[in-house]
């Protein structure tokens, strides 16, 4: 019988997840991480652990399997800022790799307070025991720390799908839908295990998704954004 497995997650520094389809030199990001980059967190906290694939590979087929709610935090600052950076050069045969300096806009985030996760599992141990390994949550930047809790979630705060939701409801007012990464349905694990060579296929589908935040202040480069739960 499936269970609920809740985890608060603290982050301990700003975070950027890029928005799929926009450009690296201008980077727009939405407010909370994709499902797909939660799900695979919880992959490489394994693996980096205990140093087995084969670890990884049973806790990506039950986060595959699994439901996911997102309850974002209390409240999210949307910072701009315009970055001078250092790039890999593309290696080429004979020739030492370098790096490249460049310049680009790129939007970080600043939460206040923590982001909740449940997962609906039948194996809420390993869950439970990936979570308790996790140190960054997608990229290599996105330091983070995890608290398990008890509870279910309150699906009127959660990240909600487009498809599905009551598109005529009131609770749209104020609010931004962003498109997200989410794992396909044939999605398998070497396709997003990064010690395999030769990867093939698209393990990820994108789907829109609204966040239960409308924007409370706005300004030039920066806009802040409240939790408000959904008239459901």
């Amino acid at each position: 019988m499936a269970e609920w497995v809740q985890a608060e997650i603290e982050f301990g520094s700003l975070y950027s997840y890029r928005v799929p389809g926009t450009s690296p030199s201008y980077a727009v990001c939405a407010p909370v991480p994709s499902p797909a980059a939660i799900r695979l967190a919880l992959v490489d906290a394994a693996i980096r652990h205990t140093g087995s694939i084969d670890e990884g590979r049973a806790v990506f087929e039950l986060v595959k399997r699994a439901r996911l709610a997102i309850q974002p935090a209390e409240r999210i600052a949307v910072l701009k800022f315009f970055l001078k950076r250092l790039k890999p050069e593309k290696p080429s045969k004979g020739k030492r790799a370098s790096v490249l300096e460049s310049t680009g806009i790129r939007e970080y985030c600043l939460p206040s307070g923590c982001m909740s996760l449940w997962w609906n599992t039948e194996e809420p141990t390993l869950i439970e025991r990936s979570l308790a390994w996790l140190r960054r949550l997608g990229t290599t930047d996105s330091l983070a720390s995890c608290r398990l809790a008890r509870g279910t979630p309150d699906e009127a705060l959660c990240v909600r799908e487009v498809d599905g939701f009551p598109l005529g409801t009131n609770s749209l007012s104020g609010r931004v839908v962003f498109t997200l990464h989410e794992l396909s349905a044939g999605a398998h694990f070497d396709q997003v295990n990064p010690y395999c060579q030769g990867r093939r296929g698209e393990p990820f589908e994108k789907r829109l998704y609204i966040p239960p935040l409308v924007r409370e202040r706005i300004g030039q480069n920066w806009v802040i954004y409240r939790r408000e739960p959904f008239a459901l």
